[in-house]
């Protein structure tokens, strides 16, 4: 029934029942889950949990990436209290209607290095996919191991790596041949394990170089890794440090980023994050919190998912309409959630 749910057109009428049923839907595949989630978005379901959950371990990095605007950051760095990440997990392991908790927002995951006793104790608990996004310079080969132990998954891991020289450049440390290595040994541990995970994808964000680099490196890694997206460069609500020095962001020319006719966002109704300080944010874009739906100190995940300052802030992106004070009426990337790699460009208009 589900799979005849994804297959209708746009014009196919849908009854109550239809929509109740992908409310409640659980995927069991990664085809599944992305087809769901894009079902989710396009008739904007609100479901009673989101679908992904974001952990994160810690807000603290070890590089100072040239399109990142981490040392912006106002929050406070810190680790996660233990008492939340297992109040998250537990919450998680209750609702069964989590696909990926994912165990990263801002920082450096494995900089906190009780992050695998968090992912350890969800798969023990019952969750069936935990994920992760690092960069992959600070891990141990023992901990590697663990990762693929324990079943993980999805590893993607951020590299602008085309060579030593250029990882420098971007990334501010001299991590090119760790990550690799690194790299090289979970691909290698992977073969070892009789699933076949974790998936792993390479994340590469776009800063200035040309077609003919970032294909380079496409190559390099294409028949190695699961997926490799190239992402346009993000402005983080005016505070990117690319668009500082540049004066503007590099989209690729595949964003869409006028304010007429904007679309609401997709994370609204996709997924949640839970940051190091235990606020409860909507947005990736939101380094600080200020769109904070309320403390997990103070209440549940389901309970800031479902209230009614979520519902305010759907309505308003619903509307294309934003109050002065909500951080997303300046937004720019409002685009950049979904499949970009293969997009057109958009062509300028005249």
């Amino acid at each position: 029934m589900i799979d005849a749910l994804f297959d209708k057109k746009l014009s196919d009428f849908l009854t109550a029942d239809d929509f109740n049923r992908l409310r409640q839907f659980v995927p069991t595949t990664r085809d599944e889950f992305h087809k769901h989630m894009q079902t989710v978005y396009n008739l904007k379901l609100e479901t009673d949990f989101p679908l992904i959950v974001h952990i994160e371990p810690t807000n603290c990095c070890n590089q100072t990436c040239a399109m990142c605007q981490h040392p912006d950051m106002k929050r406070e760095k810190l680790h996660i209290a233990p008492e939340l990440a297992r109040k998250a997990i537990d919450e998680c392991v209750r609702e069964k209607k989590v696909w990926f908790l994912h165990f990263f927002f801002f920082g450096e995951p494995f900089l906190n290095r009780q992050t695998l006793e968090y992912m350890r104790y969800a798969r023990e608990q019952g969750i069936k996919n935990i994920s992760l996004t690092t960069n992959f310079s600070t891990i141990k080969e023992a901990e590697i191991k663990e990762l693929v132990a324990l079943g993980t998954e999805s590893v993607v891991v951020s590299f602008e790596g085309l060579n030593r020289e250029r990882y420098r450049q971007i990334r501010g440390t001299d991590s090119y041949n760790r990550v690799v290595e690194n790299l090289e040994y979970l691909l290698a541990c992977r073969k070892q394990s009789p699933a076949g995970k974790p998936w792993v994808s390479l994340t590469y964000v776009r800063t200035s170089e040309s077609d003919e680099e970032i294909a380079a490196f496409q190559r390099e890694w294409a028949d190695r890794v699961n997926g490799i997206h190239i992402s346009p460069q993000f402005e983080y609500l005016g505070r990117s440090a690319l668009a500082r020095t540049h004066g503007e962001t590099n989209a690729n020319q595949i964003l869409n980023r006028s304010t007429q006719g904007r679309l609401p966002c997709r994370q609204l109704w996709l997924r949640i994050a839970v940051l190091s300080n235990g606020e409860i944010v909507p947005c990736s874009q939101n380094m600080d919190g200020e769109l904070s739906l309320g403390n997990l100190r103070d209440m549940s995940i389901a309970e800031a998912w479902t209230g009614a300052k979520m519902a305010d802030l759907r309505a308003q992106h619903l509307n294309n309409r934003y109050r002065p004070d909500n951080v997303c009426a300046r937004c720019i990337d409002w685009d950049w959630s979904g499949k970009v790699d293969q997009r057109p460009r958009i062509t300028p208009k005249t």
